[in-house]
Formats: structure tokens, sequence, C-alpha cells
């Protein structure tokens, strides 16, 4: 089977400034070999890091109906290469590095009523597209950037029943966008990135949601 080789640093666990322990040499099945493996049901997960993958990869998702995580670390992926998930039925997980994908994607994924977690760091969606999500009852985990999505998108995301971990990165909301949010009482986990909100609004929203767990900027935020 074809495969990649490539290294990953591991360092020692815990805070504080830490040195590298060892490099360990990672053999990753080729995309098409997991495919495989998926067919032969072997596996339910596909998990590519190194390889990169792009619209016409995809097609070859065709008929490969097993498939519960989707993690492809380096993709290409546009709207043409997500119709192609339009078949996997039993997805639950699915991350899409690099993928600059707009609304029409956000409309194929609604479909798969088993989805429950969401990463798409780079895409290019609207609010629009946002709310074709509101129909994924199961979905507990969006992590998403995106330009363009406003203070009308977090409206969208207050409906999702089932959510406990949000994400933003780079999503221009206001402060107005971050008080939608309230509503969430089942919310556990709010991160954001690169997103100008002020502190009045973020005690606000804390006051609404007490046992909220929240990050800014990578940083955990101490209340006042």
């Amino acid at each position: 089977m074809p495969r990649t080789l490539f290294s990953v640093l591991l360092f020692a666990v815990g805070c504080g400034p830490t040195a590298p322990e060892a490099t360990v040499q990672v053999v990753e099945e080729s995309f098409e070999s997991q495919l495989a493996s998926v067919r032969a049901a072997r596996t339910d997960t596909v998990s590519v890091a190194a390889e990169l993958i792009d619209d016409e990869q995809l097609v070859k998702l065709r008929g490969v109906d097993g498939i519960r995580q989707l993690l492809l670390e380096n993709t290409s992926v546009t709207d043409a290469g997500i119709r192609e998930l339009a078949g996997l039925s039993k997805l639950q997980h699915l991350r899409l590095r690099g993928a600059r994908v707009g609304d029409a994607s956000l409309k194929v994924l609604a479909t798969l009523v088993e989805l429950r977690f969401l990463n798409l760091p780079q895409a290019r969606f609207t609010d629009r597209g946002l709310a074709e999500l509101v129909s994924l009852e199961d979905l507990e985990l969006l992590r998403f950037g995106s330009p363009n999505v406003t203070d009308a998108g977090m409206k969208q995301i207050a409906k999702l029943p089932s959510l406990r971990f949000l994400h933003l990165i780079g999503v221009p909301i206001s402060d107005e966008g971050l008080d939608e949010l309230e509503g969430l009482t089942q919310l556990e986990s709010l991160y954001l990135d690169d997103i100008d909100v002020g502190d009045e609004a973020i005690e606000q929203l804390l006051t609404a949601l007490p046992e909220l767990h929240f990050h800014i900027n990578q940083a955990h935020y101490e209340r006042r």
C-alpha cells in the first residue's frame, strides 16, 4: 500500500517551556489505501495528515459509505469536491483544513444528519450558508473560520439544539453578535480567535452562561 513518511515532535506534557523529547517517524497510509480499508470494513475512519487532498481525490469517495470520520489536514477542496460527500450518510466527524468552501458546501453537509463534529477553519461561506446547518440536530462541535459571516450568522448558530463546543476563527462579529449566543444554555466551550469583541460583551455572556469555558486568542479569559 502507498504510504507517506513524516516526522512528529513529541513534547513533555505540562505548563511552561519544555524541550523536545523525541522525534518519531510516523508512517501514514495513503488516502486510497484508507478508503480500501473502509470498503473492507476494517475501519470507519479516514485520517490523512501529509497528503494533499483535492476535489479529484474526493471523487474516490463514491460508494464508500461506511466512513464515520473523515479527517483531512491538507486540502485544496472546493464546493465541487464537497458534493462528493453527499453519499456519506454515516459521517459523524468531518475536518477539512484548507478547504475554502462556500454556501453550496454547507447545503450538502446539512443533509448528513449523523454529523456531530464539523471543522472548517478556512471556509468562505456566509450567514445564509450557516443557516443550512440548523437542520443538524445532533451537531455538538462547530469550528470554522470565514470572513463572510456576520452577527446575523450568530443568530443561526444559536438555533443549534445540541451545540456544546464552538470555535470561531477570524469571523467579523461584533459585541451584538456575541449577545446572540446567550441563549445557548447547553454550550460548554467557546473559543474566539482574531475576533474583535469587547470585555463588556464578554462579561455579559459569561454572566448569562456562568459555566462556560471561554478562551480568546488562545488564552483563557479571566473574569473581572
